[in-house]
């Protein structure tokens, strides 16, 4: 009986070991640093292009935001196209195994008042070492008038792949992850609202400079950036390490085979 519970003893602390830990996570809370009002030099937020300075704005509205009390929403007063992106550096917490995955997610609304032409777009960045601060892209996920599309330039550069899904209601809040594979350069889950959409299940994501040749830099297996573009809101941006699922069945069978050989 000692040595059972000596070894589910290891087994557990291995298990805590490979639980999910958060790399990064932007939620615009003031117990981050944010301040309501232009999101632009707050917390590393910066502008693609485009001169205004407001741009995107942190609002406080507790019955609003999807969680906490403040979000970033669009400023209708300046141009709709200026993106407002951000740049972080997990490479030094992520760790292959047993994670090997990485968890993204985050919550987009589209502005209900908006034209049928205008979108709501969030950008999931791979820059690496290419020096670039933006168009260096794992995936591309915009609200339309009454859908939802997710674009991912491929590893192969053959055409992208375009995934189209129906929504009733792209002016609510949605929840979208995706699951990260970095060292395959693949995108193993792509999910909104807890619904997977098959079509982009073990998608691989391009991750050099358009026009790589040898000795070019590269972008990176990791995620390192998020850009959000046009008229939306968007809040609860995290990047989490989650064990890979493999790991975590091995570790339930050595749990079992002991208990059974002790019996």
């Amino acid at each position: 009986m000692k040595k059972l519970f000596v070894l589910l003893t290891i087994v557990c602390a291995v298990s805590v070991m490979a639980e999910t830990k958060t790399l990064w996570y932007c939620d615009f809370e003031t117990s981050e640093g944010y301040n309501t009002g232009n999101l632009v030099g707050q917390c590393g937020w910066y502008y693609v292009n485009g001169t205004t300075t407001n741009r995107d704005v942190v609002e406080n509205d507790p019955n609003f935001a999807p969680s906490g009390s403040q979000y970033v929403s669009y400023n209708n007063v300046n141009g709709k196209n200026t993106i407002s992106a951000v740049m972080f550096d997990i490479s030094d917490e992520y760790v292959i195994a047993p994670y090997n995955q990485l968890f993204v997610s985050w919550d987009q609304c589209r502005v209900s008042d908006s034209y049928m032409d205008d979108t709501c777009q969030v950008k999931l960045y791979n820059f690496g070492d290419t020096g670039r601060n933006f168009d260096i892209e794992i995936a591309i996920v915009k609200l339309e008038w009454n859908y939802c599309l997710i674009t991912v330039t491929k590893a192969d550069k053959s055409a992208p792949l375009n995934v189209t899904v129906p929504m009733d209601h792209p002016e609510v809040w949605h929840h979208f992850t995706m699951t990260l594979d970095p060292e395959n350069r693949m995108i193993r889950e792509f999910t909104i609202d807890d619904n997977v959409i098959t079509e982009c299940t073990d998608t691989y994501y391009k991750n050099e400079y358009d026009s790589a040749k040898e000795g070019k830099p590269r972008g990176g297996e990791l995620i390192d950036g998020f850009g959000i573009m046009k008229k939306g809101y968007y809040d609860n941006f995290k990047v989490e390490m989650i064990p890979e699922p493999a790991f975590l069945g091995l570790l339930a069978l050595v749990g079992l085979f002991f208990a059974r050989k002790q019996r």
